[in-house]
């Protein structure tokens, strides 16, 4: 019998590309979104969608309680944008997290796979190990170190795993949003208007991981027993910093760039990159390069209507 997996955020920029790789892999999966920041254009053919708020409890009952995994990628993404509105992004990354974890327990869920953030070591660490002392700058990493604690309380209700995302990029993200997302946010104004504004230090610096490759460790993570009931940073553990991303950017245009230089946001960290542990729990060995990444990013994004 197909394993059914429930994919939150199935609308944004990884879900719907793990709705789709899961769903030619032989799953069956059903998607939920409330399209605050997914586009009904991500949705998947053939795969049984349901529009629902998460952080509204009523609306849980919409899902089918038949469910073996859950996949819970919904949230507010952006640090800067979650000082704009701290409860929105409480609801939106803890609220929608505690009722998934009070669904699981009520309907024997075997495992929950949640998309937790560099965000929240803060700046206590440049290179990130699990054990390090996390203090979030922003609310984002704040509300989602605080999913991360529940998550862990309920262990004995289900198994998890809880993956602390890096900078992921790449083709399908979101290039209108210029608060969420460093590569994307200077790839759509470099583009558009032969500028980068960079908010912050050229010497920050930063982890950067393909989506492909991120969406190969989630699934893999299904069978794979080593990343039972652990938190794992998802990071390639290459320090790139703001200006090389910059100049590979610049070399892919091809045309003459200016640069302007802002204040940073606020609860920005300064740099902040992966260990290399991914390595010895993962069958995957090897991540896409910047270059190559970039490279098929900007392609992508030039054929783009935005």
């Amino acid at each position: 019998m197909k394993k059914i997996i429930l994919v939150t955020g199935a609308a944004g920029f990884i879900g719907s590309k793990l709705c789709l790789k899961l769903h030619l892999k032989g799953f069956k999966v059903i998607a939920c979104d409330d399209f605050s920041n997914g586009k009904k254009s991500n949705l998947i053919k053939g795969i049984k969608f349901i529009k629902l708020d998460l952080s509204v409890t009523k609306q849980i009952k919409k899902i089918p309680k038949k469910i073996d995994y859950i996949f819970h990628l919904a949230g507010q993404s952006s640090g800067e944008k979650s000082f704009e509105n701290p409860y929105n992004d409480l609801r939106r990354n803890f609220i929608t997290t505690h009722n998934l974890i009070e669904f699981s327990k009520k309907n024997s869920v075997k495992n929950f796979f949640y998309a937790s953030s560099m965000s929240v070591y803060g700046n206590e660490a440049n290179r990130a190990k699990i054990k390090d002392f996390c203090k979030p700058l922003s609310f984002y990493g704040m509300h989602k170190k605080l999913s991360e604690d529940y998550i862990i309380l309920n262990k004995k209700y289900l198994n998890f795993t809880i993956f602390r995302m890096f900078n992921v990029y790449g083709p399908g993200q979101n290039l209108i949003d210029d608060k969420q997302g460093m590569v994307s946010i200077y790839l759509s104004s470099l583009i558009k208007k032969n500028k980068i504004i960079v908010k912050g230090s050229l010497n920050r610096f930063r982890d950067l991981i393909y989506v492909d490759d991120v969406v190969d460790i989630w699934i893999e993570a299904i069978n794979n027993k080593k990343f039972n009931n652990r938190i794992i940073n998802l990071g390639t553990g290459k320090k790139i910093k703001v200006y090389q991303i910059i100049d590979v950017l610049k070399s892919l245009h091809n045309k003459k760039t200016k640069i302007e230089i802002l204040r940073g946001t606020p609860g920005d960290q300064y740099g902040i990159y992966s260990d290399k542990s991914i390595f010895n729990i993962s069958n995957k060995k090897k991540f896409i390069n910047m270059k190559e990444g970039f490279k098929k990013f900007y392609l992508w994004a030039k054929k783009t209507d935005f």
